[in-house]
């Protein structure tokens, strides 16, 4: 009885093992279901979207040509001025006491002049006489016009419509001439300041531009179409990048100021990359260290495999590759980190 149950037990044992290898055996073989893209050739137009600063036409730093003590200043830090509004005064009393100083002087050399010219008529001086009179005057007259001069630069004006951007004096200090009192921006308009890598620039040197258009960087809903101005020639030392520089004209719905963060999105003609490839960015396995590869899908053996690629550039969503790959190619798009050599898949197509 003992012998016969003995066997009863190993014979379960061998039929359970069995059926754990049959169920093992069929999971390993299951396809796997994975989104497939095709590889695609580069737009005819590429778009590229860069962080920038927003910056003024100009930045003026404001002073005065004299010296002398602030009696009015009006220079509220970030208000809005228009062109010709008088922003400081310096103490004008010096400045009209010297005027009348030298219109006195000049009178006084005009009567000379008109005495020896009387007498230079009647012969009883010498030309030298009559030419010494005539500089005097002159240089008399060109003395008024300097204290004029003077007097006038006692008065700020704005030279343009400028934000007022720092306050640097208060009234009633002591300004020297040259001295800065005030830094105005310029914001007839708004440049946008972006850094462009130097194989972009190079990349696209002749083709046009064909659309540009920047935001806020904090809200993306709503674009303004900016102008470019012009990029510098030479690259930053540490990053090796250009400075290019766009514009629009001030925007109400769009409130921003010298400083701010926004974002530049520019479209070109022709296309920066016209030996590459493109496709989705998740469908990339690798590093920049060990080099990029995909799977590749063969619709016979439903089955992938590995292929090498070289990533030219990255913008949103998609990669721009070199490879072996042709297009039309299909290749894992999802899960593709799941993925080994000769694996079996099939294709889904709903949303992974």
């Amino acid at each position: 009885m003992f012998k016969s149950m003995l066997i009863a037990s190993a014979s379960l044992l061998l039929i359970s093992a069995c059926t754990t290898e049959e169920v093992d055996t069929s999971e390993s073989d299951r396809p796997l279901y994975v989104k497939l893209a095709s590889v695609t050739d580069v737009p005819s137009y590429t778009e590229f979207t860069f962080p920038a600063v927003v910056s003024a036409v100009k930045t003026v730093d404001l002073s005065f040509e004299v010296s002398g003590r602030l009696v009015q200043v009006d220079l509220v830090t970030g208000s809005d001025i228009s062109e010709g509004k008088l922003l400081a005064t310096i103490d004008r009393a010096p400045f009209i006491r010297r005027l009348e100083e030298q219109t006195t002087r000049m009178e006084q050399a005009k009567r000379e002049l008109a005495r020896i010219e009387k007498m230079f008529s009647q012969n009883l001086v010498a030309q030298s006489a009559l030419d010494s009179a005539k500089t005097s005057y002159e240089l008399a007259v060109i003395d008024v016009q300097n204290a004029e001069q003077d007097l006038s630069y006692t008065r700020l004006y704005a030279p343009f419509d400028a934000k007022v951007s720092e306050r640097l004096v208060e009234n009633n200090s002591f300004v020297g001439a040259g001295d800065a009192i005030a830094r105005l921006q310029d914001v007839s308009k708004i440049y946008f300041n972006i850094n462009v890598p130097e194989r972009l620039l190079t990349a696209n040197i002749g083709r046009g531009i064909l659309s540009a258009s920047a935001t806020l960087a904090t809200k993306r809903d709503v674009w303004f179409p900016v102008e470019y101005v012009e990029h510098n020639t030479q690259p930053d030392p540490v990053s090796q990048t250009y400075e290019a520089v766009f514009a629009m004209e001030p925007q109400k719905d769009l409130p921003l100021t010298p400083g701010a963060r926004a974002v530049v999105r520019v479209n070109l003609n022709g296309n920066a990359y016209a030996e590459g490839m493109m496709i989705p960015i998740k469908a990339l396995v690798g590093d920049d260290a060990s080099g990029f590869n995909v799977w590749k899908y063969d619709e016979n053996t439903q089955s992938v495999t590995q292929v090498a690629v070289s990533v030219d550039h990255i913008e949103g969503q998609f990669a721009i590759i070199q490879s072996e790959l042709a297009l039309g190619d299909q290749i894992v798009a999802a899960g593709a980190s799941k993925m080994r050599t000769d694996t079996t898949v099939l294709p889904y197509n709903g949303d992974l």
